[in-house]
């Protein structure tokens, strides 16, 4: 979007927060003197919060109008606003009855337990299927690293070679991004195995950081970069948001009513943020090594960089992003689509978030998490993985957490 017409236009809509940002002084807030005892502050902290909470609500009905009167009328006009419409409840009734009630619409959801000890790094990974006709299914892997073994007759080097081995270099091998950059695939990967019929409900971005970094010395790029364009050459899908962290994004969410949406940026622009920077965070840093494990169809070796933008060249055009707003009582959320299906999209996201009232988010998210998760309990795999290094090691607590030791 046109910077001067966003930061003229927003300026004045954010104004209180960013006046806390700058005036809050780290000094101010340890010093004793602002602090209570819990009698006196829970005297003065519910009027304190009630009188906040009410000049929120206050701004933002003022902002909501702001928006809709004189802002998203002039983003049209520009054309960096590319809609703004209001849903058809008919269409969204067709849906129900002929898609979503039907089992035609597929959501997958992933969970992750991870497991850090003193020489092992892991973790369980569970992804589950659900539709609202029973098409349920779920799969299950266990990732488990550790370091290599001390020798016998050893030297100093051996040392610093199984300390790095079970220290810093263990964590590259095996670190958080490349577990969640599994998941994430595993979820889109079991969708498209469902074929092209079914439409698929995606929790998160369409373009998550970690399918997009290529997790360091893993090199997960091309195979990640792969599987999110079959989904837009599907076409069948759309991703919503539970927590975006654009502020100006979801600024603009606040000028809608229950079953609008608003398009507002194109998936090229969306890249060129995660590539380059914006005006919340820095740009990627892709190397421009040439990489091995990445090449072209002719067999030419590209670097990061080579390959994203090859990415965003073709399938960037074809993603929009957008705002819905599902319920006059619920939050706006980010959603994503393909341009060609935004119409079905959108009523489909809306036709199930129906179902979850005003919390104004879709059932089928709901359903696939709570099954996912009820499933491959985080606490559960932990407390076994300590059971098997208690017994391995003659009831040892070494190579468990401190914090596990205390439940």
């Amino acid at each position: 979007m046109n910077k001067n017409i966003l930061e003229d236009g927003l300026a004045d809509m954010v104004e209180a927060s960013e006046l806390v940002a700058e005036t809050l002084d780290f000094d101010s807030v340890v010093n004793p003197a602002n602090w209570l005892s819990p009698g006196d502050y829970y005297q003065i902290m519910p009027a304190a919060t009630q009188a906040v909470a009410e000049q929120v609500v206050e701004d933002d009905k003022r902002l909501h109008g702001q928006l809709r009167d004189v802002f998203f009328p002039k983003l049209l006009e520009t054309g960096e606003l590319k809609s703004w419409r209001k849903v058809n409840q008919r269409y969204i009734r067709q849906l129900q009855q002929k898609r979503l009630y039907t089992g035609k619409v597929i959501c997958a959801d992933a969970t992750v337990a991870p497991y850090n000890g003193l020489s092992v790094v892991g973790a369980q990974i569970g992804v589950s299927k659900v539709s609202y006709q029973g098409d349920t299914s779920q799969f299950v892997t266990n990732l488990l690293q550790w370091g290599v073994t001390m020798p016998r007759d050893i030297n100093a080097q051996d040392v610093v070679n199984a300390l790095r081995s079970r220290g810093n270099e263990l964590k590259e091998k095996l670190s958080n991004v490349f577990i969640y950059t599994v998941a994430l695939y595993m979820e889109r990967k079991v969708l498209l195995d469902t074929g092209p019929d079914n439409f698929k409900l995606i929790q998160g971005t369409m373009f998550p950081h970690e399918m997009l970094s290529g997790s360091g010395k893993h090199h997960t790029m091309q195979s990640c970069l792969n599987l999110l364009g079959q989904l837009i050459d599907d076409g069948n899908y759309a991703c919503i948001v539970s927590n975006d962290s654009h502020r100006n994004l979801l600024t603009l969410g606040i000028g809608l009513d229950a079953g609008e949406y608003i398009v507002t940026a194109e998936g090229t622009d969306v890249l060129e943020g995660f590539l380059s920077g914006d005006a919340e965070r820095g740009g990627a840093h892709y190397a421009d090594t040439k990489i091995d494990k990445y090449r072209d169809e002719y067999g030419n070796k590209l670097s990061q960089k080579d390959l994203f933008i090859r990415f965003q060249k073709k399938y960037g055009p074809r993603v929009v992003q957008g705002l819905l707003r599902p319920h006059k009582l619920s939050a706006p959320r980010v959603f994503y689509c393909n341009a060609d299906k935004l119409d079905e999209a959108v009523h489909i996201l809306l036709a199930d978030a129906e179902h979850s009232g005003a919390r104004g988010f879709p059932l089928l998210i709901d359903f696939a998490d709570q099954y996912c998760s009820g499933a491959f309990r985080a606490g559960e795999y932990t407390n076994f993985m300590n059971a098997q290094f208690a017994r391995a090691s003659g009831g040892s607590v070494m190579y468990q957490s401190e914090r596990s030791t205390r439940d």
